[in-house]
């Protein structure tokens, strides 16, 4: 059901660019050079059980990301300049309620321990032009209110974040995990 509201979502997003003449002069042939960046974020958090030394799943989360003014820059650069930057496969998290702005050169209060501090997560193909990058993080302090990812092409510092989304609160615990998932699909 999820995948058919995406897929429904992504085709209603195609046709406002293609109505809104975001592709280029090809003499009626708009929609054959129209490129669209579309990707969401999924966020689940797990309870670790030290009675039965495993983690129960108590949090799901699953919502469209915003890019930044400098991510579209950085992936001009990708695509069409000369790549000098590690992939964007960084995942960034922080407790700010901030609202979001495609200004943003990186998420404003990052996280910088517990065990939620920036990490590579890990990329996978799923499709002609679709990937994941996905990193399970696990708490080893209780945070309060976590609520904004990042996807960043560097490990440390600002002015490489490529996207930000929000989620809904959650607090974990020490020993908690929470697994975000950055879905893109290049069309």
């Amino acid at each position: 059901m999820l995948r058919k509201r995406l897929m429904a979502g992504l085709a209603v997003l195609a046709l406002v660019g293609i109505i809104a003449g975001c592709g280029g002069e090809t003499g009626g042939n708009e929609a054959a050079n129209t490129l669209n960046l579309q990707g969401y974020v999924t966020v689940d958090a797990y309870h670790y059980d030290e009675a039965t030394g495993s983690y129960i799943h108590f949090y799901h989360d699953e919502s469209s990301n915003t890019l930044t003014t400098i991510g579209k820059n950085w992936i001009e650069d990708q695509l069409g300049d000369s790549p000098g930057t590690d992939p964007a496969k960084w995942i960034s998290l922080s407790t700010s309620s901030t609202a979001f702005s495609a200004a943003w050169t990186q998420i404003p209060t990052e996280i910088a321990s517990g065990g939620l501090t920036r990490a590579a997560g890990t990329y996978a193909s799923t499709g002609d032009g679709v990937w994941t990058i996905s990193k399970t993080f696990t708490a080893t302090a209780t945070h309060t209110d976590v609520q904004l990812t990042g996807l960043q092409w560097a490990s440390t510092g600002d002015g490489n974040l490529m996207a930000a989304n929000t989620f809904t609160a959650v607090t974990l615990a020490s020993d908690d995990s929470l697994t975000v998932t950055w879905t893109l699909t290049l069309s």
